[in-house]
């Protein structure tokens, strides 16, 4: 699939000097998704009884709704946005209704990472880094979290994670240098705020369509809000 990529921006000059106390800025967007989808496969849930009773047997590779696509990470590429320290609260990644919840989550490097199952059935969470394994251990119902090792993970890596005993569950965490970016929902858009005036690099990643990017520039005033329109092509 081709990626088209249709950006508003605003060329600016500011002296070096006041861009420490500029006010900063946002990016706001959306995801769409051009023609019509590839269609949703029906899962084959009938091997465990919970898995058949919930709310939908759809594949959750690719979700586009109303034109808008689901499950994109955008973020401000790393290197380009400072130095961060990982936040304190882990992300979470909720096994329910046999899917995992959200398909793609964001995490900051040195973030930990979490693995919940809110389901009535035991699944078995198996994450991979880079293609080795980091996790493979049943999770039963009502079992704590599962704590997911990220302290090897690198800005650009992206772990992977399945279920051992449901084949059709997957999800990926993506990791960057820095807390700049936003997954998509079923709505398609996204927020990236508090971004200092300056050029960066704008990029787009679905688990299954790919990755694309595009420079962008952050001014103050009126040019420190930019919006950006990602559209995925048949």
């Amino acid at each position: 699939m081709r990626l088209a990529l249709i950006a508003l921006l605003a060329p600016f000059s500011l002296p070096a000097a006041a861009l420490a106390d500029a006010p900063k800025g946002t990016i706001k967007g959306t995801i769409l998704f051009e023609g019509e989808p590839p269609e949703r496969a029906t899962l084959d849930r009938k091997s465990d009884p919970w898995c058949k009773q919930a709310e939908t047997s759809l594949a959750d590779d690719v979700v586009v709704t109303k034109g808008k696509l689901a499950g994109v990470l955008v973020r401000v590429a790393n290197g380009s946005a400072g130095t961060h320290a990982a936040p304190a609260t882990p992300a979470v990644l909720d096994q329910r209704g046999c899917a995992y919840t959200p398909h793609v989550v964001g995490l900051v490097a040195g973030q930990k990472l979490a693995v919940r199952n809110s389901d009535g059935t035991v699944h078995n969470v198996h994450a991979r880094a880079a293609g080795k394994d980091v996790l493979n251990k049943m999770q039963g119902v009502k079992a704590a979290d599962l704590p997911v090792d990220t302290a090897t993970a690198k800005p650009g890596d992206v772990l992977e994670l399945s279920c051992g005993v449901h084949p059709w569950m997957r999800a990926y965490a993506v990791v960057q240098d820095h807390p700049y970016f936003a997954v998509t929902g079923t709505d398609g858009a996204f927020a990236i705020t508090g971004l200092a005036p300056g050029s960066y690099t704008l990029e787009a990643w679905h688990p299954t369509l790919g990755a694309k990017s595009m420079p962008i520039k952050i001014g103050t005033g009126p040019k420190a809000s930019i919006t950006a329109r990602f559209s995925y092509k048949p």
